[in-house]
């Protein structure tokens, strides 16, 4: 398959290009390199330097058969959509929008969309499920959602779309150097500095998290269908861990003592309080589910961060 990856350059795009390419597919890398560096762009991918919310980049796309589109490129961090909401829109909504007008015009009609837990705000019941009501807290979940609808009215077009409502990723390739996304990976870093680590928010707070060779597993497992039965699927471990307790498997996997110096602060606008996954429906459809214990993960993720310069 030919495959380009929008974001290819960040965490989960850069380990879904890897993985990719060792099963011997042919792919092509999109990134603009705001929050993501060049280096982390696997050897053998096709590398594009451009923003996807700029229709000359799309003019840019090497001249290929094209199988499919996973469209990862997106503002990530739901503080920086609430500091700066146009640009969130502009940089994760318009961006789908012109993309998809790029694939219908290029006869492309499989695109994967990177989807995300902040969709659901702060919801009622608990596990969330797919059918839950969405209703963002910030303007990051907002373009999500907008993005998904965008990708509805596509499909009547004839384009087989899917997108992927992840939960808190984390683990080896996490950028380190981003304090604004990603709490696993702003916890560590600022243990791996041995300073104290601020926590926006409530140490009762909880999340959902789920190991990136899970979540690329999913994404691969969704790339190879030619259509999906429903069009967004859950993606998460199914467990609701507290931040309190996030800290704490933190604290063991780095060999540092259980009163290591937290810092407790008013939670950011936007903040969502807790919420988990209910993944039934993609075990039941896609046969997926996520395999990794978060203690193991963790483990995996600080071995590699003490191994790694650039991840400090």
């Amino acid at each position: 398959m030919t495959i380009l990856i929008t974001g290819g350059a960040g965490f989960i795009g850069s380990c879904l290009a890897r993985r990719l390419l060792a099963e011997g597919d042919t792919v092509v890398v999109v990134d603009n390199l705001s929050t993501a560096r060049r280096e982390t762009v696997p050897e053998g991918a096709v590398f594009v330097d451009g923003d996807i919310g700029r229709p000359e980049t799309l003019g840019k796309m090497p001249a290929l058969r094209y199988d499919a589109v996973c469209h990862l490129a997106a503002q990530s961090s739901g503080a920086v959509s609430m500091e700066q909401p146009v640009y969130d829109v502009q940089t994760n909504a318009l961006s789908t929008i012109l993309l998809v007008r790029w694939c219908r015009e290029q006869g492309i009609r499989r695109v994967l969309y990177a989807s995300s837990m902040a969709v659901y705000g702060n919801p009622v019941g608990l596990p969330v499920r797919e059918s839950s009501d969405a209703v963002p807290v910030s303007y990051y979940g907002v373009s999500k959602l907008m993005s998904e609808h965008v990708l509805r009215l596509a499909s009547r077009d004839g384009l087989s779309t899917t997108a992927l409502r992840m939960f808190n990723v984390y683990g080896p390739g996490q950028n380190l150097a981003n304090l604004r996304q990603g709490m696993a990976s702003i916890y560590l870093a600022y243990m791996l500095k041995g300073v104290p680590v601020p926590v926006t928010g409530s140490l009762e707070r909880f999340r959902d998290f789920v190991y990136i060779e899970d979540v690329i597993d999913a994404w691969i497992n969704v790339l190879r269908r030619d259509a999906t039965s429903s069009d967004v699927y859950n993606i998460g471990s199914g467990m609701p861990v507290r931040v309190r307790d996030l800290l704490q498997l933190l604290l063991d996997a780095s060999g540092l003592p259980s009163g290591y110096p937290v810092e407790e602060k008013v939670a950011p606008p936007g903040d969502q309080f807790g919420l988990f996954s209910d993944c039934g429906r993609a075990d039941i459809e896609l046969g997926w589910r996520a395999k990794t214990a978060l203690a193991d993960g963790l483990r995996r993720m600080v071995a590699w961060a003490l191994k790694e310069p650039t991840a400090r």
